[in-house]
């Protein structure tokens, strides 16, 4: 079962969806929560106050345009929207979500901003990416 939750950036509100990994188990213990992150033209990144569990294993290169994507050496949270075809050449990633619907409204997203993760009372099952 995936853990369904909203990513508010600024104006902006989305749904998502965590996976059933160890890392995304204990992220969304941590939830409600909210971070400074800053925009980049593929994605918005801010560090968090903590670190997460994590399987070595599941630490792979690149993402899929959606993704959220913890990054364990970093400790920083990221959530992508574009770039995927140039995205291998960036490691450490380890997705734990991703955002569901249009990915649209973050390409207008500028400058630093806060980003509100909850987490939404009804559980739906993980789609194919974990």
């Amino acid at each position: 079962m995936g853990k369904h939750i909203t990513v508010q950036l600024g104006e902006v509100k989305l749904p998502a969806v965590l996976n059933d990994t160890e890392t995304a188990r204990a992220f969304a213990a941590r939830l409600p929560l909210t971070l400074r992150m800053s925009i980049s033209a593929v994605g918005c990144c801010g560090s968090l106050p903590f670190s997460l569990p994590h399987d070595p294993v599941r630490i792979h290169r690149g993402w899929v345009d959606g993704d959220i994507n913890y990054n364990p050496s970093g400790g920083w949270l990221a959530i992508f929207f574009d770039d995927e075809q140039n995205s291998r050449r960036y490691g450490d990633q380890l997705t734990i979500g991703c955002i569901e619907g249009s990915l649209e409204p973050l390409h207008a997203l500028t400058g630093p901003l806060d980003v509100r993760i909850d987490r939404v009372a009804k559980d739906i099952p993980a789609g194919s990416r974990s």
